[in-house]
């Protein structure tokens, strides 16, 4: 009890170190529990069909075109969906941490039953199988998420007391927010992640589309 008493405190901290370790904890909580129960109670592909269509770029033939497209969906989509996010919180908790929580938990259960657009019948993934999770494309994209959500968690525009709570309360003007150097050099890291992601993703989705 302790413990969860302390993660709001953690996940609103001044330090960007500490906010940082508050929400991997989080997420790595959810994406190890998602990855178990999906790989244990549901059926292979039990989520294909929501985690979007075969791409249709050839990584092939045009490798830096198909890596320059993933890197900016990525970062247009899952960093705008943070940045938007991080404009609002209820009480000391951003909303922008919710994102890389759900894509956390998504990716699990994906993991769990062979969900990828892009996939090889009979692979699914045992839970805490280290070799897939270091070589996988998805876990440097999901930090690079994690890591944005921090740097932005303390930027709110607007907070509602509670979540039961209607009412927005103004809190800063977009001209207050001011970025800590370490918060600069963690948003450096997060793009540095995002593009490694998509070109790890690109050479795996080649290898996979020559089979």
């Amino acid at each position: 009890m302790v413990t969860w008493s302390l993660l709001p405190k953690a996940l609103a901290h001044r330090s960007a170190l500490v906010r940082l370790t508050g929400a991997a904890a989080i997420g790595v909580v959810g994406f190890v529990v998602a990855w178990t129960v999906a790989y244990v109670v549901l059926p292979e592909g039990a989520m294909r069909f929501t985690l979007g269509l075969l791409p249709t770029l050839d990584a092939r033939s045009d490798s830096a075109g198909v890596a320059a497209t993933l890197f900016i969906w990525n970062a247009a989509f899952g960093f705008g969906v943070i940045a938007l996010a991080s404009l609002y919180s209820i009480g000391p908790i951003s909303l922008a941490y919710f994102a890389p929580w759900t894509w956390l938990v998504r990716f699990g259960i994906a993991l769990g039953t062979n969900s990828f657009a892009l996939f090889v019948p009979g692979a699914r993934v045992p839970p805490l199988d280290i070799r897939s999770i270091v070589s996988h494309a998805g876990i440097p994209e999901l930090i690079a998420y994690v890591v944005l959500a921090t740097v932005l968690a303390n930027a709110s525009l607007w907070r509602q007391r509670r979540i039961t709570d209607r009412h927005l309360v103004r809190v800063r003007y977009l001209r207050d927010i001011r970025l800590t150097r370490l918060e600069l050099s963690l948003v450096v890291v997060a793009f540095a992640l995002l593009a490694g992601a998509a070109l790890l993703e690109t050479s795996q989705i080649a290898r996979l589309q020559a089979l």
